[in-house]
């Protein structure tokens, strides 16, 4: 559906504006983030902004032959602008468990996200997946087990691996990353929602059978690093201690969950 001639002006100016002062907040975000873990930690963010600017930009800078042709392209670039931004969600919140970020910051750059996929909506008088996206609640982590725990071996096997021999960076360094992002992930949408319905349980059942598949691959990549790496045993210990210890968590809340939500419809 294309833009209503009377409300185009006011909706591009709205939308482009939260865009470049959404583009802006992330790239100094991204650039405070000490060099060595930006790789780890910001280039899918930038990635993912790269595209939602320049597809939002595009709505109105290209030449077309016909409206048909100009309203399938404008189209096509708000929906790809929205899912780049949609898809922020688990790197930014990789990024702020890692970084530890205050829940001020946090909010700032969600409440720009937010306003951004809502504006790119409205242009086009669709209502589209008006779910917002959220930030980490370091209340209810720090008070919860599975999630306090998980928080911080994400934390810490990212510090291992931003601060091991680049030489395994692409090897057994991103294979631990990928799994233990996937994990933390899982967890953190598994307790989004407390589920009031039978199909919200079964999603977050599926979330943390998730987290628990990431983090049982890891225990393979975490050999093959203590290896290479010649790590303490204390080191050793440690790291695994938290692997084993978060799949027994999440484990015990999935039994748990299980007579808890029995009921539900």
């Amino acid at each position: 559906m294309s833009v209503l001639r009377s409300k185009r002006q006011i909706a591009q100016t709205e939308y482009e504006n939260t865009m470049s002062n959404l583009y802006k907040y992330s790239s100094r975000k991204t650039i405070a983030v000490p060099k060595r873990r930006q790789k780890w930690l910001c280039d899918k963010i930038d990635t993912l902004m790269n595209s939602a600017y320049s597809n939002a930009m595009e709505i109105n800078t290209s030449f077309f032959r016909n409206n048909h042709e100009m309203n399938e392209h404008i189209q096509e670039a708000t929906r790809a602008s929205i899912k780049a931004l949609r898809d922020l969600q688990q790197p930014l919140l990789v990024l702020w468990n890692v970084q530890k970020y205050e829940i001020k910051t946090m909010a700032e750059w969600l409440a720009l996200i937010n306003k951004e996929i809502s504006l790119l909506y409205m242009l086009f008088q669709d209502q589209g997946d008006l779910t917002t996206m959220y930030m980490l609640d370091w209340r209810k982590i720090n008070s919860t087990a599975f999630l306090k725990n998980m928080s911080e071996l994400h934390r810490y096997t990212h510090g291992k691996v931003a601060n091991a021999k680049m030489c395994y960076d692409s090897t057994q360094g991103r294979l631990l990353i990928e799994h233990v992002n996937n994990a933390f992930y899982h967890t953190m949408e598994a307790n989004r929602k407390i589920p009031t319905t039978k199909e919200e349980y079964l999603l977050r059942d599926k979330h943390l059978s998730e987290s628990l598949s990431n983090l049982n691959k890891m225990n393979r990549s975490l050999l093959s690093y203590f290896n290479l790496m010649q790590y303490s045993e204390n080191v050793m210990n440690e790291w695994s201690d938290m692997l084993v210890a978060e799949m027994k968590l999440i484990q015990g809340v999935k039994k748990s969950d299980k007579e808890r939500f029995k009921g539900l419809k």
